[in-house]
Formats: C-alpha cells, structure tokens, sequence
C-alpha cells in the first residue's frame, strides 16, 4: 500500500518539474537559462546515484527515494533564483557594471555563501537520518543529502560560466520582445 501511494506520489514529480520550468522562463527571462536548471536538476541524479552506490556503497533503493525530486526542485530552484538575483544586482553597481568578471566574482561570493548556508543545512539535516535504525530510512537520508550537496555544486559551477555565455551570445538575440521589455525597465528605473 506504501509503494502504491509512492507511486502515485512519484507521478506528481512530472507536474512539478513543468511547473518549475515555467517559473524558471518567467524569472529568469530565458527559455536556454531555464532549461539549464532543469537539466542540472535532472544531472544531479546520475551524479548522485554514481556517489552513492560505487563511493558510499550504500545500494539500497526504494521508491521512496524518488521523493527527493520535491526536495531538489525547491532548493535548487532556490540556488539558480539567489545567483540570479546576485548576477542582475551586479549590473547597477557602476564600479563592476562594465567588467564581467568584477560582476562574476561579486554574484558567486553573494550567491555561494547564501546558497551553501542553506543547502549545507538541509543537506545535514538528511544525514542525521543515517543512524536510523530503519534502513530504507537511513538510505534516504544518505541519498537525500549526497543529491543536496551534489545540486549545490553543480549550480556552483555549470550556471555562473553559461549565463555569462547566455549574456554574451544569447540574451536578447531570439527574444525581441524580453529586449524590449529589459529596455523599458532600464527606463523606468531612471526616470525613477
């Protein structure tokens, strides 16, 4: 009956990844930066079960595992919009506003000390679940925390190289309207 409502629970997971890639177009402004986070969501899982299984040896799986996608999609979700944030507030500061890698350096020491505080937490959080005596127990928690950490590092370092290469060779070229509408806020923002 448990793996009956996992299941059920599991087929859920394919609303939630459409639903975060949406929320990824909106924010980001991009389809290619939305499905960049996506796929390094959807990466974190090979990555993940490589760790867990040939370095960890921890070779249990059940469907209950498969619950963590929930989890990933909000902290990583997260992550991407806090590095965002961090890359957009560099461009209005006017020492850094021109120089890439002023704005990169800034964006990664705001976003990789935030981010890590809050991945680092939920991460040890799910490794307390190790010393469960229940072992599918203790296998999600392993699990749950190595695919946190994994999704951090990722996200540390595949999304701050392509969305500089996003800015430089993508952004505005195949969207007229998003450089319509950036141009407009540009405006806005001075006249205010």
């Amino acid at each position: 009956m448990f793996n009956e409502m996992v299941t059920k629970d599991t087929q859920w997971a394919v609303f939630s990844v459409l639903f975060v890639f949406i929320y990824f177009i909106i924010h980001l402004q991009s389809i290619f930066l939305a499905a960049i986070g996506i796929l390094m969501i959807l990466f974190s899982f090979p990555v993940t079960s490589f760790i867990n299984e040939a370095i960890l040896r921890n070779t249990y799986y059940s469907s209950l595992h498969t619950l963590v996608i929930f989890i990933v999609l909000g902290i990583a979700a997260d992550d991407i919009f806090v590095f965002v944030d961090a890359w957009r507030q560099s461009e209005n500061i006017k020492l850094i506003r021109n120089d890439v890698r002023m704005r990169l350096a800034y964006s990664f020491r705001r976003a990789a000390r935030a981010t890590a505080t809050t991945s680092s937490t939920t991460s040890v959080a799910f490794l307390a679940n190790a010393f469960s005596p229940i072992m599918p127990i203790a296998s999600f928690g392993i699990y749950a925390a190595v695919i946190i950490t994994v999704n951090y590092a990722l996200i540390i370092m595949v999304f701050p190289p392509l969305i500089i290469w996003y800015e430089n060779c993508l952004k505005d070229r195949y969207c007229p309207y998003m450089k319509k509408y950036n141009e407009d806020k540009v405006i806005n923002i001075a006249e205010e």
